[in-house]
């Protein structure tokens, strides 16, 4: 039967659908292998937002944008239309950004620091955590239980409306603002929330969460978002450092657990996660019901699936982070904010891995209960985003050229926490076994924590996920967190646009460049350390946290002596071998009227000090509800950050706190030299408290516990002298005893000590080694981690250095002197003797005991500091002051 001429086809026609057929094959397979290049094996450097964008005659040409989230759409809680473009092949033009800046203003460039407030995770069934015995003072005792488990972690299926938008723009408003005036918490002025002494708490509705999200912090709104102190760059340009804290340690009273239970996500970020990227339609396959752009032909945008380690991305093994990075586009008109790419973050140790190693028993990274504040090592959290490598982006934030004339910022990062539920316990540890062995090492049950991932768990959703069933997989550690149990296989992270977040942090300058100051000229105290110089400019820096004035412990009473003491302090420190001195102002949560700025400079040089402008919340002892002092401990931690890759050995402590070289050394340069040649990393100072001699004191009565004018009770320092020279007296001979311990302060090798917490090297190399570490360098690993008495060494107080610790005693506190300083007087409980009576030629088996006035001998001086270094000390402040007297 022949065929009608309807159904027959010429060769060229034939040939025409056979090209058309080869046509959509090809267009289909490069469709595949763009999501799989781009997704699938990306490096750590690399934007998984890529840019389908080119260059043409130096400028961008925009091939494809999106709508991110606009009130068109009516799914974003900002107002107004937001567009956001990805580029590849960034460039940037100083000359180009200058002029948008000149004819737009700052206005049309500066984008203002937000935060996205996300609801609560639903990661726990309501009214199942058992929060322990919150009367038992004993922190490790009465504990409690985590609340039951939902497994696998619901989804987040919330959309961008559902977020919450604070805006910072008018109280950031450049990199000159910067770290004095991020989001941390209200500043100087009468708040309901207080920094010290707080007595309210915002579970109990008296403090309004939303009033402090807008006016001071969004934290206790949103308590997946860091607490973040400080942000700038690395010298290299190739990540971002965040500086934060763990604001849940701000409280620790009984009356504050609701608001302490809602915090723990601040710890849940301090804990690692896997990931790995996956396209859009594997992740509209996985969860339908997230919402989404509805980008349908964006095949290149990254996706995130929470995974075990073994399948996660090379550079997502262990991370928290979301990192979306986006720049100015200044070829438009006005200039428009574009995407540049995407990474995700990490941290410069394991916090998980190194509370593992702490100490022995059970010990969680958080309790039910609260009281967690021993475990001091987890106070300050520290992050990093890493740069794409997406063309001159890492080259511009290392030469610090983004940042324009006015200090307005080019480049800004958004920081989106990964949300799953906190880890407790040793046993829940997540951890790779080249870390800790193939098998968790058993632990002291003493929590009775141990059966935590199979009873305390409610199993919701598909019921088939059990657990891994890979016990023994690649990178699987047995006994471990289960993450299969836990997030189970189809836990796909929600857009950053639907997610909680830090949006439009600047980034800035590193610390080698320096900030400008409005007026474009050097800010006082900066020097370039960055740049053409060695990696380690200095030797020996301090790190040093102040203020103009404040009250001590408890608000007893004010001290305004920090002026005086500073200038003395700097000079002294300077003269004994301190490259460098970096002040940490916290002046301006005290008051808005006076800084330490016209005390610094221009007495000290730009070589000589740099002033940070800090001023951020502190918290105090000595009553039920301590919390910590966070503002000096992050004073510390960014100081560490920031500029310990800039020099050999570093401290941070007081103005009281006096570092004298001793025996045959007289710098303390020469000290660090020998620490460093012996092998020592950590050298510490064990601390007593001085108190003044009473030849440098006069008769004092302007207080309502000192007497009158015809009869004053008290003492204090007479005008004139030096605390160095007036506080040379110490109850305790050399060397001090264990107990001195207590108050240690230390000098440590920058590249040894990793975290420093006021009295401790928490964080060194040593505890970061790894089991197979260890075994490729054939040393013993053991769980529990000890310095030995080599690395972290006391120093010999008589040869080698001792600190002198001159805390200032106010006139009150030496009330009834007359008969509290009596030879043969039995001291009460803090109404002993505050003043000095030095025993001749430091001899206290003389059987001379007391003055001729019937005084007790009660302290000892350092000779090398009256006869050697206090003359020196009084050229130095001579000739200081004469070259200022120049100046003038």
């Amino acid at each position: 039967m022949r065929a009608s001429s309807n159904d027959r086809r010429s060769p060229w026609q034939v040939c025409l659908l056979a090209v058309l057929l080869l046509w959509g094959a090809i267009n289909l397979y490069l469709t595949e292998m763009l999501s799989r290049y781009a997704f699938s094996n990306l490096p750590s450097s690399s934007s998984p937002a890529a840019a389908v964008a080119v260059k043409q005659n130096g400028e961008i040409e925009t091939i494809r944008h999106s709508r991110i989230a606009t009130d068109e759409a009516d799914d974003s809680p900002v107002s107004g239309e937001r567009r956001s473009w990805s580029v590849v092949g960034y460039s940037f033009d100083r000359t180009l950004a200058e002029a948008a800046l000149a004819e737009h203003g700052r206005d049309a460039i500066f984008q203002p620091l937000r935060a996205f407030v996300e609801g609560k995770l639903n990661d726990t069934v309501p009214g199942t955590v058992d929060r322990g015995n919150l009367d038992e003072k004993k922190p490790k005792v009465g504990v409690g239980k985590p609340g039951k488990f939902y497994v696998p972690l619901p989804l987040r299926e919330g959309s961008p409306k559902d977020l919450r938008m604070f805006e910072y723009g008018n109280r950031l408003k450049s990199c000159n603002d910067i770290p004095a005036k991020l989001p941390v918490d209200r500043g100087f002025g009468k708040h309901v929330a207080k920094n010290v002494n707080n007595k309210e708490t915002f579970s109990s509705g008296k403090l309004d969460v939303w009033e402090e999200a807008r006016e001071g912090c969004p934290v206790n709104a949103d308590p997946f978002l860091p607490w973040i102190h400080d942000v700038f760059p690395g010298k290299d340009g190739s990540a971002i450092h965040f500086i934060a804290q763990n604001k849940r340690r701000c409280n620790s009273g009984k009356l504050h657990w609701e608001d302490i239970h809602a915090l723990e996500p601040q710890v849940t970020i301090m804990q690692p996660v896997s990931v790995k990227r996956i396209n859009e339609s594997t992740a509209r396959k996985l969860a339908p019901k997230l919402w989404s752009n509805n980008d349908q032909n964006d095949v290149t945008k990254a996706r995130y699936l929470l995974a075990p380690h073994e399948e996660a991305d090379p550079d997502a093994k262990f991370t928290r982070f979301i990192c979306r990075f986006r720049a100015m586009n200044y070829t438009r008109s006005p200039p428009e904010l574009v995407n540049v790419g995407e990474s995700l973050s990490t941290y410069p140790y394991n916090y998980e891995f190194v509370n593992y190693r702490k100490e022995e028993g059970d010990l969680s990274m958080l309790t039910p209960k609260g009281k967690d504040n021993f475990m001091f090592w987890q106070a300050q959290l520290r992050f990093d985003c890493p740069v794409p490598d997406n063309g001159d982006l890492r080259s511009v934030i290392a030469s610090g050229r983004s940042v324009l004339s006015d200090g307005t910022p080019s480049i800004y990062v958004d920081v989106v926490p990964i949300r799953t539920a906190p880890r407790y316990g040793k046993r829940m540890s997540y951890f790779t076994p080249d870390m800790a062995g193939e098998t968790l090492e058993e632990v002291n049950d003493k929590f009775e924590w141990g059966d935590l991932m199979k009873t305390n768990i409610v199993r919701v959703g598909d019921d088939r996920i059990r657990s891994s069933g890979a016990e023994n997989a690649t990178r699987r550690m047995r006994g471990g967190f289960d993450p299969i149990l836990f997030w189970g296989r189809e836990h796909v992270i929600p857009e950053v646009d639907a997610s909680g977040r830090w949006e439009n942090l600047p980034v800035c300058n590193h610390p080698g460049v320096g900030y400008q100051t409005a007026t474009g000229l050097p800010a006082s105290g900066t020097h370039e350390v960055g740049a053409g110089h060695d990696v380690k400019q200095h030797k020996l820096i301090a790190c040093l946290w102040a203020s103009a004035s404040f009250t001590t412990r408890g608000n007893a009473q004010a001290v305004s002596d920090t002026t005086d003491r500073l200038v003395e302090w700097i000079e002294f420190h300077l003269l004994v071998g301190f490259d460098h001195i970096y002040v940490y102002d916290n002046t301006g949560a005290h008051t808005d009227k006076i800084s330490l700025e016209p005390t610094l400079f221009p007495r000290f040089m730009n070589t000589e000090v740099t002033r940070i402008d800090w001023v951020c919340n502190n918290n105090i002892p000595a009553h039920e509800n301590t919390g910590e002092r966070s503002s000096q401990y992050a004073a510390e931690n960014s100081c560490r950050a920031r500029y310990g890759p800039y020099t050999e050995w570093m401290a941070s402590f007081d103005t009281d706190e006096y570092m004298i070289p001793m025996g045959k050394y007289n710098s303390m340069r020469e000290v660090v030299d020998d620490a460093t040649e012996a092998g020592t990393q950590i050298l510490t100072f064990r601390s007593t408290r001085a108190v003044p001699i009473y030849s440098f004191m006069e008769p004092f009565h302007d207080h309502k516990e000192c007497g009158t004018a015809s009869d004053p009770g008290c003492l204090s320092v007479r005008e004139g002298s030096l605390f160095a020279e007036v506080y040379n007296c110490d109850f305790v001979k050399p060397p001090k005893p264990e107990w001195a311990e207590r108050a240690k302060k230390q000098l440590y090798r920058s590249a040894y000590v990793y975290a420093h917490y006021v009295h401790y090297a928490t964080v060194t190399a040593g505890l970061l080694q790894t089991k197979d570490e260890a075994k490729h360098l054939n040393k013993n690993w053991y769980r529990s981690f000890h310095e030995s008495q080599k690395v972290d060494k006391t120093v010999d107080e008589s040869h080698q250095a001792v600190m002198l610790h001159s805390k200032s005693i106010v006139p009150e506190y030496t009330t009834k002197w007359k008969v509290r300083c009596r030879e043969g007087h039995k001291p009460e409980h803090g109404k002993n003797c505050r003043v000095g009576f030095p025993w001749p030629q430091n001899n206290d088996k003389s059987q001379e005991t007391a003055t001729t006035d019937g005084f007790g001998y009660n302290c000892f001086t350092n000779e090398k500091l009256s006869d050697f270094w206090i003359p020196k000390l009084r050229d130095a402040m001579k000739k200081r002051n004469a070259r200022i007297k120049d100046l003038q």
